[in-house]
C-alpha cells in the first residue's frame, strides 16, 4: 500500500474537488438517514428534549452539520474515499464514529445531561450508520463527475491517460495520426 501511495500519492490532485464530492453526497445520504431519524422518534427527542428548539430551526441545524460532516468525509479520506469496493466500509465507520462524538460535542454546548433512550436511541445509532453507508457507497459515483477536465478535454479522453493508456492503440491526442 505504502509503495503505492508513493507512486501514485494520496493528495488528490488539482482536478479534484473531494470537499466537495462530500458535501453533495451527504445532502443526498441526508434523505434516506433523515426518513429513518424521524420514523424512529429521534428528531422529536432532539428538537423537543435536546435542543428545544423550533423543528425548522433543528433541521437547518442538522442539514448544516450534515453538510459539513460530508466535506470532513472528503477532507479526511481524499482519493480513498473512491474506493467502489471499500467505501461502504469507510463510510460506516465514519458514521460510527460521528455518533459516538455527537453527545460529546452537543451536549457541553447544550449546557443539560438529556440523553436519548429506547426506539429513538435507535433511530440515532441507526441514522448515523445508515447516513455514513450512504456517503461512503455514493461518493465516487458523485465525485465522478465533479472532476474538471484538462485543457477542456473530455472525460473519454481523461480516462485513456495513466497506467490504463498503453492498452490504447490511438491516445487521440490532438495532431497525432497513429
Amino acid at each position: 500500500m505504502m509503495g503505492f501511495l508513493s507512486a501514485h500519492g494520496f493528495d488528490p490532485g488539482p482536478t479534484q474537488r473531494p470537499v466537495l464530492a462530500g458535501a453533495v453526497t451527504s445532502v443526498i445520504a441526508t434523505l434516506p438517514a433523515g426518513a429513518l431519524f424521524a420514523a424512529a422518534g429521534s428528531f422529536g427527542v432532539l428538537t423537543r428534549d435536546i435542543f428545544q428548539l423550533p423543528p425548522s430551526l433543528t433541521a437547518l441545524i442538522l442539514g448544516a452539520a450534515s453538510i459539513g460532516s460530508g466535506a470532513l468525509y472528503g477532507m479526511l479520506f481524499r482519493r480513498g474515499a473512491n474506493d467502489r469496493r471499500g467505501g461502504w466500509l469507510f463510510g460506516l465507520s465514519y458514521g460510527f464514529a460521528l455518533w459516538m462524538a455527537a453527545p460529546v460535542l452537543i451536549l457541553p454546548l447544550v449546557g443539560r445531561p438529556v440523553i436519548a433512550a429506547g426506539l429513538p436511541a435507535m433511530g440515532f445509532l441507526g441514522a448515523f450508520l445508515l447516513w455514513g453507508v450512504c456517503v461512503g457507497v455514493l461518493f465516487p459515483y458523485v465525485h465522478r463527475p465533479l472532476h474538471a477536465d484538462l485543457d477542456g478535454l473530455s472525460a473519454e479522453f481523461l480516462e485513456r491517460l495513466g497506467p490504463g493508456a498503453a492498452a490504447h492503440r490511438n491516445l487521440g491526442l490532438p495532431g497525432s495520426d497513429a
